[in-house]
């Protein structure tokens, strides 16, 4: 297989389009029509449907645009071995972390091995868990630290770190007027959440369902300090990590609600289940992050 050729299979399918990607690439758009005849050639299937007006990734192309990002991101992964063998213990590390973990858990962790190995560059990108655990399995990001499951195939997963899910409500608020909340008084509130593929979100719909509590309303708001600063400012109650709680200094909007037990979850070290598709970086922080936080 031609990896210049995959790479601009890659490319065409990312850009949607044959001229974005020749001008992204710097190639001629014969030489592009080129490489995806030499693709579709080796599969000896149609990967895209083209027509002046029309492009359309086909189910098969879909299967290999999968793949080729994933041995493209081993390919990459291989050069920056080959360099920091020759080079010693330096290049860089794509560290993919979910909110809660990126926010509150990671910078005391970057702090320590940065330390320890100056040359080594450290590049962190924050999203939800979902989008995470995906990145890891694309290889795009040589590890994931993430909060809630990981079911992605070819993921593996490691607890780290023991976290509790707490009820927070505003101090101005009717639940704080009486000294017995009543099941009936927990229905048809504002409930403040994150939003889909969180794993905060998903510890919250598991317990509204598991309670049978019924919301009037679900507000979202995508990072956990808004979370906290929306119940702060009276907006709804909410279902969070105490962890997040405990660093925006809001321990007072935690509430022990009778009908709903704290959760405890787990944040979570993602990796390749291949461990040969583990970098040579994030191997070493793998074990400094190891023996930091003690798993």
């Amino acid at each position: 297989m031609d990896f210049e050729a995959l790479q601009t299979f890659i490319t065409v399918v990312d850009e949607k389009s044959f001229t974005r990607a020749a001008e992204r690439l710097n190639l001629s758009q014969p030489t592009v029509s080129f490489h995806i005849r030499h693709v579709e050639s080796y599969f000896d299937a149609t990967l895209i449907d083209r027509s002046p007006k029309r492009f359309v990734v086909t189910q098969t192309g879909e299967m290999v645009y999968r793949r080729a990002r994933q041995v493209m991101g081993v390919m990459e992964k291989a050069k920056a071995e080959v360099y920091e063998f020759q080079h010693q213990l330096s290049g860089t590390i794509h560290i993919g972390a979910s909110y809660t973990v990126g926010e509150y858990v990671l910078p005391s962790l970057l702090k320590q091995f940065d330390a320890k190995y100056p040359a080594i560059d450290l590049r962190v990108q924050i999203q939800n868990t979902e989008r995470i655990n995906r990145a890891v399995q694309l290889h795009e990001l040589d590890i994931g630290l993430v909060e809630g499951q990981v079911h992605h195939q070819g993921l593996s997963s490691t607890p780290f770190m023991e976290d509790e899910m707490v009820v927070i409500v505003p101090e101005q608020h009717p639940l704080r007027e009486t000294d017995s909340v009543t099941f009936e008084q927990l229905q048809d509130q504002t409930w403040l959440t994150r939003e889909s593929g969180s794993g905060t979100r998903a510890m919250m719909d598991s317990m509204l369902e598991a309670y049978n509590i019924r919301p009037s309303k679900l507000i979202t708001i995508g990072s956990n300090h808004g979370v906290v600063q929306g119940v702060k400012e009276g907006l709804g109650v909410s279902f969070i990590s105490r962890t997040v709680v405990e660093h925006t200094q809001a321990e007072d909007l935690i509430m022990s609600i009778p009908y709903i037990k704290t959760a405890t979850r787990y944040f979570s070290l993602v990796t390749p289940v291949n461990e040969e598709e583990i970098s040579n970086h994030a191997a070493v922080f793998i074990k400094e992050m190891k023996q930091f936080l003690s798993f």
